[in-house]
């Protein structure tokens, strides 16, 4: 099994909130619990991602799994940025922050390329002038000034952003449940989740949309945002996700662990292929990845709970 870093900022950083009341709960944990890796998507019909849910839905439903409560916090209008109350919740524990605009995030050195990019970080402490933020991406107690803040929390470029400012502040734990209640309330989400989405308005969605996306990477134009998406997010994140889905599934599920491994080995190869810019062969492997989201969708179906 792959340990090791991906783009798991708002688990590493739900993590770091969980910590803070001594609940110890593994990013690769509660990335599975999101369910925020399961299915497939396109975009503004255009855009690939193997997903179905928004992170901030998948946070919520995971603290749900895990006997959480967490007060959910946003504002219909951008105007002004709730600081005052954000400093007093911030004395008592540390806050859960985004999605953000990694574009306004100016610690980061790459930030001018990374305007409309999601982020999620940890806030810990605030003045009159700064909040101090422990940043998952690499940026442990990192400060940045208020005004430059409310640019980047704002998440006016966000696709998926439902409100502005948000955050998640004063953790606590309502109830305890052991592994076995757990995995069933997880695989009930699943399903859940999988007919929601099988229900909503979208055209094309888990297979199908897999497969459209083969059909542009064979027949073109191959797009500079297209290659930066598969080269530099899409297929990694999605390897990582898939392997932590494996473990997940490991001594309760053995088909669905078989089947989140086989989709692992195959997104590791499509990214090799991205880099490589081998369309043609990742347009070929494409159709296997749909044959895979197609088996694991069944089979999740099939288990017993």
């Amino acid at each position: 099994m792959y340990i090791g870093n991906g783009h798991y900022c708002y688990s590493n950083s739900a993590a770091m909130f969980l910590l803070s009341i001594g609940e110890h709960v593994s990013p690769q944990m509660f990335e599975v619990l999101t369910g925020v890796g399961l299915g497939a998507m396109l975009e503004n019909g255009k855009t690939l991602f193997l997903s179905m849910k928004d992170p901030d839905d998948g946070i919520n439903c995971a603290f749900n799994i895990l006997g959480i409560d967490a007060d959910e916090h946003q504002q219909a209008d951008c105007l002004e940025a709730p600081f005052s109350l954000l400093k007093k919740q911030m004395t008592r524990a540390p806050v859960l922050l985004g999605p953000l605009n990694m574009g306004e995030l100016t610690y980061l050195p790459n930030h001018k390329h990374l305007n409309g990019a999601d982020h999620y970080v940890l806030g810990y402490a605030m003045d009159n002038q700064s909040i101090y933020l422990h940043d998952p991406a690499g940026f442990p107690y990192v400060p940045l000034t208020l005004e430059q803040f409310k640019k980047a929390w704002k998440a006016d470029d966000i696709p998926y952003c439902k409100g502005h400012f948000k955050y998640w502040s004063s953790p606590k734990k309502t109830h305890s449940l052991h592994d076995n209640e757990i995995y069933e309330k997880t695989i009930m989400y699943f399903k859940k989740t999988y007919q929601e989405f099988e229900n909503s308005n979208l055209e094309l969605i888990g297979k199908d949309a897999i497969l459209h996306y083969a059909q542009q990477l064979r027949y073109g134009p191959i797009t500079h945002e297209m290659i930066d998406h598969t080269t530099y997010f899409l297929f990694q994140l999605s390897a990582k996700r898939a392997n932590d889905f494996a473990f997940f599934f490991k001594n309760k599920a053995t088909n669905l662990s078989k089947l989140k491994i086989i989709q692992a080995e195959t997104l590791g190869l499509c990214h090799y292929l991205s880099v490589n810019k081998e369309w043609s062969q990742l347009s070929e492997k494409l159709q296997t990845l749909a044959d895979i989201e197609d088996r694991f969708r069944s089979e999740l179906f099939k288990t017993a709970i």
